[in-house]
C-alpha cells in the first residue's frame, strides 16, 4: 500500500482509547510470474451507525453490502481490515476473527469475484499481517498466509510472515555488515527481492554491493553484449567475455556467485530487456527495482510499475559538462526514490515522454538519427566512465539504505544532486506538476496500460550472440575432427 493509504488506515484502526476498531478498503490485483500482490486503495471507513465498538468492533451488515457494492462498481476486490492495539509484529487471528472473515469472504466472492483479503494492524509496531480468502480444491472458502505486507511511506516498511519466510541465518562474512546497521535491519535486507534493471557500469557495482550485503534474492536483467570498449569500466568483465561476446547477464551471473554472502542465495538473471513483455511479469516479482538505465523507455517502463503495481524505483542519473577546449567542467550526478507522494522521472526531467514512442520505433539506434541530435544531448554523450559510474553507484546505494534502514526513523532524502566542481549535494524539487499522469496511476496494477513491446535491439543482440556461439560450436567442432583424424595417421 501506499503510504497515504497507510496513514490513512492507521488513524482510523487505532483508536485512542486503545479499542479495536475495523474498516473496509478495495485491493486490486498485480500478478508477477511467480507471486500475486493485493494494491490497496480507497479505505472504506463507517458511517454513523455501521459498526460498534464495545472493546472489541463489530459492523453492521449494511456496511458490508455497502463495502461490497462499491467494490463490485469498480472492478477491485474487497479487503477487511481490523486492528490489534497491542499486537506486535505479525498477527495470527482468533476464533471470533476467523469466524467474522469467514463470513464475509463468501459475500466478497460472490459480490466482487474476487477473494476477500484480511489484514489485521498491530498497534504496538504498525505492522500489518493478511490472508486470502479463496476456494481450495473443493467449494470450501479457506484462509491462505500472506508472505510479507509493504507500505511505500518515508521509507519501505515490510512485515514478514516468519512462517512463511523465516528469518535467514547470518555468517561470518556478514559481521561488519550487521554492525553497521543491526540485526533487524540485516533480517529484512536479507529477505528482500531486489531487481537491478540495467548491467552496465552502474548496474554491476550495484550488484556487487547488494551480495555482499547478504541481500538472499537479487535478480539482474539486461540484454546487452559485452564489447572491449566496456571494460575500462564494467566490474568482472574480462577480455574473453569481450572476445567470446557473451552477455552481461552472463557476467552478472559469475559475480553474484562470487560475491554473494547470503546463506541460502537465490539470485537471477535475466537475457531480457525491461521493455519486452516478457519482463512485466518478472518486475512485479520485486519489492524494490534499481533502475541502471540511461534510455527513455526503459525508464517509462520502470516509473509506469513504481506507481501502478506501488513498487519503489531508486533511480540514477549522470551528466558531464565539458568547456569549448573539451576539458572536463563539471559532472553532476543525480539519485531518487521513485514511486507514490514522490516526483515521478518525468517531472524530476530524467526522461522526455515523447521520446519513448522514437525510441520504441529504433531512431535512438540510428547512427542517422543520433548525428542530428543537439550537441548536449545526453543520447550523444558517453560518460559513464569508472570514476563516474561508482558517484551513481554509491548514491543510489545510499537512498536504498535510507529507505530500508529508515536511519534516526527517517526514511529516504527525496531526489538528490551532487555536483562534482563545486563538492556539494542539493536537494532538488519533491513534487509532480498537477497535470502529472503517474501520480494517479496510484495502486492500478494489473489495469495499468502496458508500456512493454517487441524491442528489436534486444533480439538483434541476442541473435549475434547466438551465431557467435554456433560459430565457436563449429570451430570447435573441426578441430575435434581435425585431431582425431591426425591421430590415426599417427597412428
Amino acid at each position: 500500500m501506499s503510504g497515504a493509504t497507510h496513514e490513512a488506515l492507521c488513524t482510523h484502526l487505532l483508536q485512542a482509547d486503545g479499542q479495536e476498531d475495523l474498516c473496509f478498503a478495495l485491493w486490486r490485483p498485480s500478478s508477477g510470474r511467480t507471486r500475486k500482490t493485493a494494491l490497496l486503495q480507497t479505505p472504506l471507513l463507517p458511517l454513523p451507525g455501521e459498526r460498534r465498538l464495545h472493546g472489541n468492533a463489530s459492523f453492521e451488515p449494511g456496511f458490508l453490502l455497502r463495502a461490497a457494492s462499491e467494490a463490485a462498481s469498480q472492478g477491485a476486490g474487497l479487503a477487511f481490515l481490523h486492528s490489534h492495539p497491542g499486537g506486535l509484529g505479525w498477527q495470527g487471528m482468533s476464533a471470533p476473527d476467523h469466524t467474522a472473515e469467514e463470513r464475509i469472504a463468501n459475500v466478497a466472492r460472490e459480490t466482487t469475484g474476487h477473494p476477500l483479503v484480511g489484514l489485521t494492524l498491530a498497534g504496538g509496531d504498525g505492522g500489518w499481517s493478511a490472508r486470502v480468502w479463496d476456494r481450495g480444491a473443493g467449494r470450501d472458502i479457506a484462509p491462505t498466509e500472506c508472505a510479507t505486507v509493504r507500505s511505500l511511506n518515508s521509507g519501505l516498511s515490510i512485515t514478514f510472515n516468519n512462517e512463511v519466510v523465516p528469518v535467514p541465518d547470518g555468517s561470518e562474512t556478514q559481521v561488519r555488515t550487521i554492525d553497521a546497521w543491526g540485526p533487524a535491519t540485516q533480517a529484512t535486507i536479507a529477505r528482500l527481492f531486489v531487481l537491478v534493471v540495467g548491467a552496465g557500469s552502474v548496474g554491476m557495482m550495484v550488484v556487487d554491493a547488494l551480495a555482499r550485503m547478504g541481500v538472499g534474492h537479487i535478480g539482474v536483467m539486461d540484454f546487452d553484449t559485452v564489447e572491449l570498449v566496456n571494460l575500462d569500466r564494467l566490474r568482472s568483465a574480462t577480455r574473453t567475455d569481450a572476445r567470446l561476446r557473451r552477455s552481461k547477464a552472463f557476467v552478472a551471473r559469475r559475480l553474484l556467485a562470487e560475491a554473494s554472502t547470503a546463506a541460502r542465495p537465490r539470485h537471477e538473471v535475466y537475457d531480457l530487456s525491461v521493455c519486452e513483455p516478457g519482463s512485466m511479469a518478472r518486475l512485479l516479482d520485486f519489492d524494490l527495482v534499481f533502475s541502471c538505465v540511461d534510455r527513455p523507455w526503459p525508464r517509462h517502463v520502470l516509473n509506469t510499475i513504481a506507481y501502478a503495481d506501488i513498487i519503489p524505483v531508486i533511480d540514477g542519473g549522470l551528466l558531464v559538462e565539458r568547456n569549448r577546449n573539451g576539458d572536463l567542467a563539471n559532472a553532476y550526478w543525480r539519485s531518487s526514490v521513485v514511486g507514490p507522494g514522490r516526483p515521478c522521472l518525468v517531472c524530476q526531467g530524467q526522461y522526455e515522454p515523447g521520446l519513448v514512442a522514437v525510441e520504441r520505433d529504433g531512431s535512438l539506434d540510428d547512427p542517422t538519427y543520433i548525428a542530428n541530435l543537439p550537441p548536449g544531448s545526453a543520447h550523444r554523450a558517453r560518460q559513464n566512465v569508472a570514476a563516474f559510474s561508482a558517484s551513481v553507484a554509491a548514491a543510489q546505494l545510499e537512498q536504498f539504505v535510507a529507505l530500508v534502514a529508515q536511519p534516526s526513523g527517517l526514511g529516504d532524502p527525496g531526489p538528490l544532486r551532487w555536483s562534482l566542481r563545486d563538492h556539494c549535494v542539493t536537494r532538488e524539487g519533491s513534487e509532480c506538476s498537477p497535470q502529472c499522469v503517474h501520480q494517479p496511476s496510484a495502486g492500478v496494477g494489473d489495469g495499468r496500460l502496458d508500456p512493454t513491446g517487441r524491442h528489436p535491439a534486444a533480439e538483434k543482440a541476442r541473435e549475434e550472440r547466438r551465431a557467435v556461439s554456433l560459430g565457436l560450436r563449429l570451430a570447435r567442432r573441426t578441430d575435434e575432427v581435425l585431431w582425431r583424424f591426425r591421430h590415426r595417421l599417427a597412428r
